[in-house]
């Protein structure tokens, strides 16, 4: 499938980004979407990346059959920022029996960041490090008005 490949080659290129301490990692995300066809709590396990303190993931569905509610792939990625995050990004695709697909999506970054991915949506992240790894909580609603909240939890 083409979105999932280019989710996945976007996460890419953001670890290219980053400095080249790496370290996967145990995790989890767990993302509640408020309104529509998919509202309701969805959580995957998988592994996600930790460079330089900011997260980069890309959880994909281990089971489950097309059209059952589970999403195919949830990404989450934040930025770097001075003691903080300057934005943070969080995909949700859902896969139709019909063959087509839904989205959901937040890409808050601040105008001077925003390169290639123009901002989308708008929200908040706070990111922390614990005894096992870094957590991050955000809330927000994507362009289309639909709220959106989860946390994601790279344990090392």
């Amino acid at each position: 499938m083409r979105l999932p490949a280019q989710a996945a080659g976007f996460a890419a290129a953001l670890l290219l980004i980053a400095a080249p301490r790496i370290e996967a990692q145990s995790s989890s995300i767990r993302v509640t979407i408020a309104a529509g066809q998919h509202s309701g709590a969805h959580e995957l396990k998988d592994q996600c990346t930790v460079l330089n303190g900011q997260i980069s993931a890309v959880f994909t569905s281990k089971g489950g059959t097309v059209g059952d509610g589970t999403p195919e792939f949830i990404e989450f990625w934040t930025l770097p920022g001075k003691g903080k995050p300057d934005g943070f990004g969080v995909r949700v695709l859902f896969v139709m029996k019909s063959g087509g697909h839904a989205v959901y999506e937040i890409h808050a970054i601040p105008p001077g960041l925003q390169g290639p991915m123009p901002a989308s949506g708008r929200g908040s992240v706070t990111v922390r490090q614990t005894e096992t790894g870094k957590t991050a909580t955000f809330r927000g609603e994507t362009k289309d008005g639909v709220g959106m909240e989860g946390s994601v939890a790279c344990r090392g």
